[in-house]
């Protein structure tokens, strides 16, 4: 699924005239908010890994939203959906963490990654 996803994509860029970087990369979160900036790049969900803390009591719902997607359940039912997570995320990804006292803003939750495959278009070389 994650593969023919990224054909999509290239496929996608390829049209509007671009070609495309494609590379797996991760994001660390660690406080209750967190803004990535996706600007041109399309990012494909695929895996969380789960604070320890979490992966014992469950304790943090994380939503993850982007204005082509969106998904949210708590750390540990996303861990469970292995690779098979799959959002494609444009132009801005936000992180937002709620712990079981509700939402807290600016302030610390145990430190977990998102996984994400990254799209980067980039200018087609005119070959002479």
């Amino acid at each position: 699924m994650i593969a023919r996803l990224v054909e999509l994509e290239q496929a996608r860029y390829k049209a509007l005239g671009y070609d495309t970087v494609v590379t797996p990369c991760s994001v660390s979160v660690g406080k209750t908010l967190k803004i990535i900036n996706a600007s041109n790049d399309t990012y494909i969900l695929t895996g969380i890994r789960a604070s320890n803390n979490d992966m014992l009591d469950d304790a943090n719902e994380v939503c993850i939203s982007s204005p082509t997607d969106c998904i949210q359940a708590t750390q540990q039912q996303l861990a469970t959906l292995g690779t098979s997570v799959n959002r494609l995320l444009r132009n801005y990804i936000i992180v937002k963490t709620v712990s079981r006292d509700g939402y807290q803003p600016d302030s610390s939750t145990p430190l977990f990654r998102l996984d994400f495959i990254r799209i980067s278009p980039i200018k087609k070389r005119v070959s002479k």
